[in-house]
């Protein structure tokens, strides 16, 4: 894609998918004891590898890789995909509470020189909860921001080929120093660039400190452009400037119509009873996003389909059959690559977006709303021009 275009990314399953949202959209929220619309597609190296591939030949620039103990380790696939693909960047899913800074920084050299320098890291605070006790993380949001700050410290000295001595709360590194990450050897990369979200106060004094890309949920454009604005100041506190993304659900075809139908159909047969328990969840996570995403959704209701739309082009009914963003892009390819546009002028350079099941939705992606992108992006010639050409 040219510089006027946003850049595009995709999401890789690497906890399965199917047809059936609920059942293996995220994988996290099944609906047990009821037979699948379609089978699951479990997360096999043959069928990532699909993934992968397809996105590749879309000429899409990433693919995020998530973490969690719900999915495969994003570090072993990033590296097994890596050996199958040429041009693919990776951004490696990460939660500090999992690892220690050291081992991040010997890890995203040796994927950076393997793969030829296609590894950025999306860095994953998380939140008080089950997935962070499985790991001895029993702190609040304000320790659990605040080791993620250490950790990015640490790691960030590393790969600058500096010696740590540090004694922090959550980490002890006494004369710390890595040779295979510091310059000193043959084809050493230059750091990852990290990616960096969150919506609290805590997550927006890290991100202003170490985020290159800061990626938030989508929100409605008033909404995002005031957060956009709060972390440009952050950062220019910190003598910092940063990239923004957003992360997304699409659905896109060819008319306004055909897209709304097949939006509307993955809510079918999923009954009322099953969304309350959903949204139930999400709103009782400790996630600022989340529930910020969740409050758009306040009034909707699936038997009105017009209250799931929140703007123009902007879809609440993800929220009510997925965790992740409440809100995606849906429309044709035309009226979504408006929409782009809309964000783009906000600063929004980055877009990480995806569909239910991936694989085919990378072609719907690739095929109508990536031309759709390059014919607003074009420049348009002054009618004298055309009138002599």
């Amino acid at each position: 894609m040219s510089d006027s275009t946003p850049r595009l990314h995709w999401y890789l399953p690497t906890a399965g998918e199917s047809r059936d949202v609920l059942r293996g959209g995220t994988n996290v929220h099944r609906v047990d004891g009821e037979a699948p619309r379609s089978p699951f597609r479990p997360p096999t190296l043959s069928y990532l590898t699909q993934v992968a591939l397809a996105v590749e030949e879309a000429g899409f620039d990433s693919v995020l890789v998530p973490t969690g103990s719900y999915c495969e380790d994003p570090w072993v696939v990033a590296s097994a995909l890596a050996a199958v693909t040429r041009d693919l960047r990776f951004l490696v899913a990460l939660h500090p509470r999992t690892t220690t800074p050291a081992y991040t920084a010997h890890r995203a050299a040796t994927l950076q020189r393997v793969s030829g320098g296609r590894l950025a890291l999306n860095v994953v605070t998380g939140e008080p909860g089950a997935e962070a006790w499985l790991h001895g993380d029993l702190g609040d949001k304000a320790d659990q921001y605040a080791r993620t700050d250490e950790f990015l410290d640490i790691y960030r000295a590393l790969f600058r080929g500096e010696t740590v001595d540090r004694a922090g709360k959550h980490y002890t590194v006494r004369a710390g120093r890595l040779e295979r990450a510091n310059g000193r050897g043959p084809g050493i990369p230059a750091t990852p660039e990290v990616w960096f979200g969150g919506s609290s106060t805590y997550a927006g004094d890290v991100a202003a400190k170490h985020a290159d890309v800061y990626l938030s949920w989508l929100e409605p454009l008033d909404q995002l452009a005031e957060k956009i604005g709060w972390i440009r100041g952050l950062a220019a506190a910190q003598g910092r400037t940063a990239r923004f993304g957003v992360r997304a659900w699409i659905l896109v075809r060819d008319t306004h119509e055909e897209a709304e139908r097949a939006a509307l159909a993955l809510l079918d047969g999923v009954d009322p009873a099953t969304q309350a328990r959903l949204r139930e969840s999400l709103l009782a996570r400790q996630s600022v996003g989340q529930q910020r995403g969740q409050a758009h959704l306040a009034a909707a209701d699936v038997t009105r389909p017009e209250s799931l739309w929140v703007a123009p082009g902007i879809w609440g009914g993800f929220g009510l059959v997925a965790g992740g963003p409440a809100l995606g892009f849906v429309g044709s390819f035309d009226d979504v690559a408006a929409r782009f546009a809309e964000y783009r002028r906000l600063g929004v350079e980055e877009f990480i977006v995806s569909g239910f099941p991936n694989l085919e939705e990378t072609r719907w992606v690739a095929d109508g709303l990536v031309p759709a992108l390059r014919r607003a992006a074009a420049p348009t010639e002054p009618a004298a021009q055309l009138a002599t050409a």
